[in-house]
């Protein structure tokens, strides 16, 4: 009986996850473009998850990461990047080796217009034939994954005129496998919100 209860119970925490999922791509109204600093949502999602995912962060950590010291503003709702982030930062470790370094989150400028984020991972290289359906909903290599993490990383992209795309690096890089996201830089105007509560 203990064993049946602790079927349904993480069968119903897996359907509470499907929900929340699509109901954060569901559609609805446009979200309202707002001008937030990349780097504070980023790091803030990142000591977030690491957190909850018992990952230790600095020297040694399987995290390495390069973030900016200075505010790097963005067009995008905070909590959707704090999505993208979480989502991809899963991804990664998930699939990495696990060694010190075998992830590597990365924000950086990329011109005045871009500002470009990326997750890497060393893992195995993910093959040409998983490669085009990972932007698919419910495409998923795991028996029990929801397939829908990569799929809601881009619709949260594409509601802010961002973009996502997966790059597999040469091989001779340690960390090949890379999702990239390209942001909006705001031309000026609104002033930058931190973007946490």
């Amino acid at each position: 009986q203990q064993r049946l209860a602790a079927i349904v119970s993480d069968n119903v925490a897996r359907l509470k996850r499907l929900v929340d999922d699509v109901a954060e791509v569901g559609y609805g109204t446009a979200p309202a473009l707002q001008a937030i600093d990349a780097a504070a949502v980023v790091g803030s999602a990142l000591e977030d998850w690491a957190r909850t995912a018992g990952v230790a962060l600095g020297e040694g950590s399987r995290v390495r990461t390069e973030l900016p010291a200075a505010p790097l503003p963005v067009l995008f709702d905070p909590e959707h990047l704090r999505r993208v982030v979480v989502n991809l930062l899963d991804n990664a470790l998930r699939h990495g080796s696990g060694q010190p370094g075998s992830v590597f989150l990365r924000l950086v400028a990329r011109d005045e217009a871009q500002v470009q984020m990326s997750v890497l991972s060393d893992g195995e290289p993910i093959a040409p034939e998983v490669e085009r359906h990972l932007f698919e909903p419910f495409f998923s290599t795991r028996s029990r994954g929801s397939g829908l993490g990569l799929y809601i990383c881009r619709e949260l992209c594409e509601r802010h005129g961002a973009t996502i795309e997966f790059r597999l690096k040469p091989s001779q890089e340690r960390h090949r496998n890379a999702f990239v996201v390209f942001m909006r830089r705001p031309a000026g105007g609104p002033g930058v919100q931190a973007g946490e509560n």
